[in-house]
């Protein structure tokens, strides 16, 4: 029985239960399984791990990206201090791309550009189709920009990872610690074929997180509902790492998707230029035209952890080109909104002259009819995804996407 006793008081060496969150927990550093994969005069060795969590899941670190992926396109200069690709301006920017650097999600859609700094990587989807990865994984500082043909509406979706040097433990070297706490933050610009601006990053967008380090107490991180909190977590720097603990989450499998449920996500909390430290940074100075412009100002976001979450997932649904649709020929206008929704659309205003109205799923399927105007269509029993409504007035067809989350 003494025996027993002493084993069971044992045990708590490797007794992760002060943690009561719903991530895997792992402890101590990554081992490296790709070494070197961008070098940079005056940049950080940028490295892969993995590590093995307490439930013995296995995790990437700082997370699983596509950098060597060659099927995913690589994003286009906006400066970049690694090749030399330093310009003064946008324009100047946009001048060296000759248009093979356009992506198709649509054919026929507009041509859309986006203007991005991220610290550290990101890659971007749109409608779940690859457009753009950061070239620069880790520092220099750099900043790009990624041309795509859509229609509207359209998903943006970004994969952020701030990179750390010390795997697993989501640190650095820096002021003289061995172990220093970076900071990520990304901004964004999207402007159409006319340079109107129809997006900029801010709280209205979703962000989550999926890896979260390091952590110094397993009793410091909350969560509520969806959000995963850990800003009761000290950020202390140090020069021993070796106990810290780090937190992660499997991505869902279509979160990239523009019919992926968003919606219980929390919102991207929002940080000053001041606190994301870029004043110093010409990738971001030399085009505050853009990023801090005074009329369509872009906001840096991130989850709500700037520090200690290292890897976020950012999503935003850019609206229809008008949402009223009308024909030269005729005086029949029509709205529907929200796009995106989730229950019901509105139709407005009454159409006197309707014949038929009809939603068609994105398989050409119909799922809804009626030859009756109604102030209120009910979307119960659709899935997330594309839907395209149909609306014929007088002698005319009119169509126009909608997207159910």
């Amino acid at each position: 029985m003494q025996k027993l006793i002493v084993l069971l008081f044992a045990l708590p060496l490797y007794c992760f239960c002060q943690y009561t969150g719903t991530g895997s927990v792992t402890q101590g550093i990554a081992s490296a399984t790709a070494t070197n994969l961008f070098t940079c005069t005056g940049g950080r060795v940028t490295n892969i791990g993995t590590i093995t969590a307490t439930d013995n899941s296995v995790w990437t670190v700082p997370a699983l990206v596509n950098f060597t992926n060659s099927a995913f396109p690589f994003a286009s200069d906006l400066n970049n201090p690694c090749t030399g690709a330093n310009y003064a301006n946008t324009m100047a920017a946009l001048a060296a791309l000759n248009g093979s650097d356009i992506i198709t999600v649509d054919a026929g859609g507009e041509v859309i550009t986006a203007f991005i700094f991220a610290d550290n990587y990101f890659e971007m989807y749109i409608n779940g189709v690859p457009v753009g990865k950061d070239n620069v994984p880790y520092t220099q500082f750099n900043s790009n920009i990624i041309r795509f043909k859509v229609h509207r509406p359209f998903t943006i979706a970004m994969h952020l990872v701030d990179w750390e040097e010390n795997l697993g433990i989501g640190t650095e070297a820096s002021g003289g610690f061995s172990n220093h706490i970076g900071d990520g933050g990304m901004v964004a610009v999207f402007k159409d074929a006319s340079d109107n601006t129809i997006a900029t990053t801010g709280s209205n967008w979703k962000a989550q997180t999926f890896y979260t380090a390091p952590v110094m107490d397993l009793t410091c991180p909350m969560e509520s509902g969806s959000s995963r909190l850990s800003n009761n977590c000290s950020t202390q720097d140090s020069n021993n790492g070796s106990s810290y603990y780090g937190l992660h989450w499997a991505l869902p499998v279509n979160w990239m998707d523009a019919g992926f449920n968003d919606s219980y996500w929390p919102s991207a909390s929002t940080y000053t230029n001041a606190t994301v430290g870029v004043n110093n940074k010409p990738a971001y100075t030399n085009f505050t035209d853009i990023f801090d412009n005074a009329n369509d100002n872009a906001e840096f976001i991130w989850s709500t952890n700037l520090i200690l979450d290292n890897e976020v997932v950012v999503r935003y649904t850019v609206s229809g080109t008008t949402g009223i649709w009308n024909n030269e020929n005729s005086n029949s206008k029509f709205n529907f909104y929200p796009n995106p929704a989730s229950s019901e659309i509105h139709i407005q205003p009454e159409l006197k002259d309707l014949k038929n109205i009809s939603i068609h799923n994105s398989l050409g399927e119909k799922v809804y009819e009626s030859n009756q105007y109604s102030e209120t269509i009910s979307l119960a029993g659709m899935s997330t995804g594309f839907y395209f409504v149909e609306v014929k007035v007088d002698d005319i067809s009119l169509k126009q996407k909608l997207i159910v989350k």
